[in-house]
């Protein structure tokens, strides 16, 4: 793709983008954040063959890294939408730097990150690994073929008033769950022993 194109595409995507109400863009954001959980919540239960609902950062079902690729994709990755195999490799690619960004930020800040792939084949610290990488080039194309446009129908389905009202409600209650769980994790308030599919790394 030459640089020119693929610049106008991005410009496009980024358009698009901005020009969606903000609270639209916020409960797309928590949509996806939700739906992230969901996801890892069924992957892992189907690994440990029990129910595991224990995951994302916060007690509340959310997990924003889902929420902040899904912007970012839409932005980045947009302009590969015309060759489903660039899109593949492009979204492979974005997910394992956005997991390997992450996961070095929570050792740093945590002592350990919320997923662990060191037991797969060719991973990286147990931060990335090729098997989750080729699964997230499948998930990117899922994504922009079919997802994106499905979580912007549901969330356009309320009237704008009540999708204010939900944004705030979100965002709100995000912001004091994160503050709390960041205080306990802080303080070692929070017992690990039902945490499964996290990683300790010793610093």
């Amino acid at each position: 793709m030459k640089p020119s194109v693929f610049l106008e595409a991005f410009y496009t995507s980024y358009k698009a983008m901005a020009a969606m109400p903000l609270y639209d863009l916020i409960n797309w954001f928590f949509l996806f954040s939700i739906f992230g959980y969901c996801l890892e919540c069924v992957v892992l239960s189907l690994e440990e063959k029990r129910l595991i609902t224990n995951r994302g950062f916060v007690h509340g079902p959310i997990c924003v890294i889902y929420g902040f690729c899904a912007v970012i994709a839409t932005v980045i990755l947009s302009p590969f939408l015309g060759s489903p195999v660039q899109l593949y490799i492009a979204s492979a690619l974005l997910a394992t730097i956005a997991e390997l960004i992450t996961a070095n930020l929570m050792v740093r800040f945590f002592g350990a990150f919320w997923w662990d792939y060191s037991k797969k084949p060719f991973n990286y610290r147990g931060m990335i690994s090729l098997e989750t990488s080729i699964g997230w080039g499948f998930v990117g194309l899922f994504f922009f073929y079919f997802l994106s446009s499905f979580m912007l129908k549901i969330v356009r389905l309320l009237p704008p008033f009540l999708s204010k009202i939900t944004a705030f409600v979100l965002v709100i209650y995000y912001v004091i769950d994160f503050s709390i769980c960041m205080y306990r994790r802080m303080h070692n308030l929070d017992n690990d022993a039902d945490e499964v599919g996290r990683l300790k790394v010793t610093r």
